[in-house]
């Protein structure tokens, strides 16, 4: 039998890795990178803007634009020289070409020496990485001033054996190997605090079992090396306890700084106790996001001190007492694309473990349009109150800009992403379209819908849902409803198609939130995400495919190898002549309804969408799109209080401030949506929703679903010569 002390020495001679351990601080920087910009024949994009995009990254003014990284602008084209880049998705080789404009688009894309080119690419922009000098806020620490009730803290709950191991715990293992079992799923893992300082310093995060047994191996050839005490001041020094935006919160030192504003020393139980718990999970324990939820953690984590020996019982109850008072210090200020970092992190988060986004050395490609992103900050910025705004690519699900808030700086929640609020008229839409979807020729844009004040039973009394204005029309016709967002016609609507249909309709395009299936559905009762509610908008505007949003395309390893990327795709859930009578029925409220105030911007031709208002004006919504791009607006106060809000006067001017900013905006095309052929056009009598005939005072143009056009006359009117002259002598 070999002598228990050399079993460490075989391990580190087996893994051949002790000359390794020379530099305990290496790493690798992970690359965040935008989407890459693609020039084509007919992109909305102008002189100016395509000369800003260069300058934004780092594209230089030359007389003769021949190295890659300079341009010439001329009165009505520029020359570049484009860099080359390597994306797994759509990569490019240095390129010259030059850009002709004409009415806010590309006219003509060429290459230097004339031919016509398809398309050109310029490279992704740099939107932080999360290590380095300047990215990740880390410092080293003193082990002698780094207070024992912190120390015991981390040992309590991350690694209760930690001195009296030689690096490997097997009784850990065996303790979290039962626990998984019993749980059925991965509830609790076997690795030593040494085991996670090996991972971080000198492995990936990759699960497998060859990776752990090198981590083993590791583990011991440190312990062999290193004291327990310089052990734990590494393993301190390195961890990762979150996000500030683009910079990450690396070490003890950082970590005291940014949620308490003072040196580890300084401590107090309680707030030893909450750095601690965070390791688990950074985002999942983070304060700023959930108070309670850390809270809670602290308790845990206090409980597992006093169970082992660390605390007296009083200790622990006064610690348990003390106030949360995070001051979230040392804070950059909010940069544009915080909001969007965070959900990149959100997302990364659910499949890597969190130390991989600071040591691996990954490149991760993201769906974001900086250029976008500034300008969709800029209008969050002037709401009254809070607001939240996402920009999608309606044919792939891209997000293009997201923001969850005014300052990230202020308050990292974010509400584009995390907040369900009530989308008030916002949800009408999915009534109309699970409406026109039943079949029957019983619900068209021409269908005549009661507007008076109804009662129906909800909760075991009557309720009477009434119109915003307070006026009822009496009779009125779908499209007119859609309109003037009439909410008495509506819920009429919705009971005749049913709540549940109404619900699968909404949950076909994409909402993923729970709908209450009553009549109060129809209004916006239940609560959404913006994003989701956006993205469901997305099939009106792309011609009837429902697209998951995303915000990360591609990872790739420090060595190259891609490791995940994101074909887009959509799934057809709408007929090409369902999208296009929808989208021509939420252009009402932009032409002459509750949207019409678009026009200021010049936004009345080319946009279609609906606002939102819950009836106590606490939340503000407009969802709505443009050729090439899908945005919605919520606005409100994070505690929901009455106001006298409405999605037309706060919600709609951020829309149409960032939008109008937008590229996407500048159509010339009068039909920006091209009607399928198989579309019926109609002149019906509003009154009767019937075929118009000469007689009929009002005839006006609609459109049907193919076999839905009302097949009677109107019969109220006559036809014929009499019928035109009785009309002409009204």
């Amino acid at each position: 039998m070999m002598p228990r002390v050399l079993w460490p020495a075989a391990f580190a001679l087996l893994a051949g890795c002790v000359p390794s351990l020379q530099d305990p601080t290496a790493r690798f920087p992970t690359k965040v990178l935008a989407a890459p910009y693609v020039l084509a024949p007919g992109t909305p994009v102008g002189r100016d803007e395509l000369i800003e995009r260069l300058k934004r990254l780092r594209y230089t003014p030359s007389a003769n634009p021949a190295e890659p990284g300079t341009f010439r602008a001329d009165a009505a084209s520029v020359t570049v020289s484009l860099r080359g880049f390597v994306h797994p998705l759509a990569g490019a080789e240095p390129t010259a070409v030059v850009a002709t404009f004409e009415g806010g688009r590309v006219a003509r894309l060429a290459s230097h020496s004339g031919p016509a080119v398809a398309e050109a690419r310029l490279e992704p922009e740099l939107l932080f990485e999360f290590s380095g000098p300047k990215r990740v806020r880390r410092e080293p620490s003193e082990f002698e001033r780094l207070p024992k009730h912190l120390l015991d803290a981390v040992v309590a709950v991350e690694d209760r054996r930690f001195y009296r191991h030689l690096g490997i715990d097997p009784r850990g293992l065996l303790r979290a190997a039962r626990r998984n079992v019993k749980e059925g799923r991965l509830a609790q893992g076997g690795s030593t605090i040494t085991q996670q300082l090996a991972r971080n310093l000198y492995l990936s995060q990759r699960r497998t079992f060859g990776r752990k047994l090198r981590e083993m191996f590791i583990a011991v050839a440190l312990e062999m090396r290193f004291s327990k005490e310089e052990l734990l001041r590494m393993y301190l020094d390195e961890v990762y306890f979150g996000q500030d935006g683009p910079v990450s919160v690396c070490g003890i030192q950082a970590a005291s700084r940014f949620f308490f504003d003072k040196t580890p020393d300084g401590l107090t139980l309680g707030e030893a106790a909450l750095l601690a718990g965070l390791l688990a999970s950074p985002y999942q324990f983070n304060p700023f996001r959930d108070p309670d939820r850390a809270l809670a953690r602290r308790r845990i984590v206090l409980d597992a001190m006093r169970e082992q020996g660390f605390l007296t019982p009083e200790e622990m109850n006064r610690a348990r007492l003390e106030p949360l008072k995070i001051t979230r210090a040392g804070h950059r200020p909010g940069r544009p694309a915080d909001f969007f970092i965070a959900t990149v992190q959100e997302e990364l988060e659910r499949r890597y473990s969190g130390d991989v986004l600071v040591s691996e050395g990954l490149t991760i490609h993201t769906t974001l349009d900086p250029w976008l992103q500034e300008r969709a900050q800029k209008a969050a910025r002037k709401a009254t109150f809070e607001a939240a705004l996402v920009a999608l690519d309606p044919l792939s699900g891209a997000v293009r800009a997201l923001v969850g808030g005014k300052d990230f700086a202020k308050s990292p929640f974010n509400r584009a992403v995390s907040a369900r609020r009530q989308p008030g008229s916002a949800f009408k839409p999915f009534v109309y379209g699970a409406a026109l979807r039943a079949g029957a020729p019983r619900w068209t844009a021409a269908s005549l819908l009661p507007d008076k004040a109804q009662s129906y039973p909800a909760d075991g009394k009557d309720w009477t849902p009434r119109n915003y204005d307070g006026i009822y029309r009496g009779t009125t016709t779908l499209r007119q409803a859609v309109s003037l967002s009439l909410n008495a016609p509506t819920v009429h609507l919705a009971a005749g198609v049913g709540p549940r249909r109404i619900a699968d309709f909404a949950r076909e395009l994409g909402i993923k939130s729970e709908l209450r299936l009553d009549l109060g559905l129809a209004l916006g009762d239940s609560e959404v995400t913006l994003l989701e509610l956006t993205a469901a908008y997305a099939a009106f505007a792309n011609g009837g495919l429902q697209v998951e949003p995303y915000a990360v395309s591609a990872v790739v390893s420090r060595d190259g190898d891609v490791l995940e990327y994101r074909k887009a795709q959509g799934t057809a859930v709408l007929s090409p002549e369902e999208a296009w009578l929808l989208t021509d029925l939420l252009r009402g409220p932009v032409r002459h309804g509750t949207a019409r105030g678009l026009a200021r911007w010049g936004l009345d031709r080319v946009a279609a969408g609906k606002t939102g208002t819950t009836s106590d004006g606490k939340d503000a919504w407009f969802v709505g799109y443009v050729p090439g791009l899908v945005a919605g607006v919520w606005t409100g106060q994070d505690r929901p209080t009455r106001s006298s809000m409405t999605g037309a006067s706060h919600a709609l001017p951020i829309w149409a401030e960032f939008v109008s900013a937008a590229a996407a905006s500048r159509q010339e095309d009068p039909e920006p949506w091209p009607r399928p052929e198989s579309i019926v056009e109609l002149k019906v009598d509003p009154e009767t929703g019937a075929r118009a005939r000469s007689g009929c005072p009002n005839r006006v143009v609609e459109f049907f679903l193919p076999g839905t056009e009302p097949a009677d006359d109107c019969p109220l009117h006559s036809g014929g010569v009499v019928g035109w002259f009785k009309r002409l002598l009204r």
